[in-house]
């Protein structure tokens, strides 16, 4: 990594998202955004003029001329993991949209690759930024929730049929996954950043109800945490119009529930403690449309990670951590769909 100057940054996959993270890189002081590459060499052209950097369209030269330290991987799910390890093993540090890929052996191959390679890696997961919902992580891990009974999450959210036709990846298994591995990845993130890893899935549910696409669009699950815990998973794309992305969890002592990011209730033996808490945005958003979203998150996050990469610690969000809701992912689709391949297309 050079010492002197910004750091040189890298971004694949010159989409919706893409852009998102260019404005976000374009914000944050000694970065700069030097290279961008998209297969759709239109694309890649037009964001490197916006942002005065060169353009590829071959991921492979992309990492060997470019002479990026940091790479931003926003181009579909199932290709993360592959592109990370490419990344990793040329010293190009990571930091991957949500998830890190759809399949675990992917994820598992990409954490392995940072680590023989000593290169950060981190995936996309904002709403663990919120200072509320690290106040509620603080206070479940102290043990001042008490035992953790229960944690759900909800879902309901929509994605009109358009949405799936625009591009040929969306919702397929190799490229995309359902409901549970788009839209609704995040909130399992929060559930086992929040209540601990899942022990089993007692039962899963999933079908493609009101969408032609290849994956679900409507899961509802029953899972027992390691603690002994239960909760509920139910994430739709079929819910129009949308009513909620929430979490809830309460333990012997106190409960909480959270919007999106945002901690909506929070109490500790009986005292609340809701107007303790700041909110500096972080609103989420999402519901309907996917571009709809608070970006407050995302550029506290990237801005760990730049800082991760220059002090050469972990981020706050790591590969590992990463790769608990894929875990979960796994296991709910080796429920619902016995003898599965670990590719993310059920056998």
């Amino acid at each position: 990594m050079s010492q002197r100057g910004p750091l040189r940054i890298g971004l694949v996959g010159c989409g919706a998202m893409g852009a998102q993270h260019a404005k976000l890189i374009a914000r944050i002081e000694n970065a700069e955004l030097a290279a961008v590459c998209d297969p759709g060499e239109a694309r890649s052209l037009a964001l490197a003029a916006e942002y005065g950097a060169r353009s590829w369209s071959d991921y492979t030269r992309f990492l060997a001329e470019s002479g990026v330290e940091v790479v931003h991987i926003c181009t579909p799910s199932g290709l993360h993991g592959v592109q990370g390890v490419e990344a990793a093993n040329c010293g190009i540090h990571v930091l991957s949209e949500k998830p890190l890929d759809i399949a675990i052996d992917r994820v598992d191959a990409l954490i392995e690759a940072a680590d023989r390679n000593d290169v950060r890696l981190s995936c996309m997961f904002q709403r663990r930024m919120s200072p509320g919902a690290q106040a509620v992580h603080r206070a479940i891990a102290q043990g001042e929730m008490g035992r953790i009974l229960s944690c759900s999450i909800s879902v309901k959210w929509w994605r009109s049929q358009a949405y799936y036709d625009k591009d040929g990846w969306r919702g397929t298994w190799s490229m995309d996954g359902g409901a549970l591995a788009n839209q609704g990845i995040h909130s399992l993130d929060q559930m086992v950043w929040l209540a601990g890893p899942v022990a089993e899935v007692e039962y899963a549910h999933l079908e493609t109800a009101a969408h032609k696409m290849h994956a679900e669009d409507i899961a509802i699950c029953i899972v027992r945490f390691e603690s002994g815990a239960r909760g509920t998973i139910e994430v739709t794309t079929c819910c129009h119009p949308d009513l909620s992305c929430r979490l809830e969890i309460y333990g012997t002592n106190g409960s909480a529930a959270l919007h999106d990011a945002r901690v909506v209730s929070f109490g500790l033996g009986g005292d609340d403690l809701l107007p303790t808490l700041k909110e500096p945005g972080l609103v989420g958003g999402g519901a309907s449309d996917p571009m709809d979203i608070d970006l407050t998150g995302h550029e506290i996050q990237i801005r760990d990670f730049y800082n991760a990469v220059r002090e050469g610690r972990r981020p706050l969000v790591d590969g590992r951590e990463a790769r608990h809701s894929i875990h979960l992912l796994t296991m709910i689709y080796d429920k619902a769909f016995p003898g599965r391949r670990t590719s993310g297309q059920p056998a």
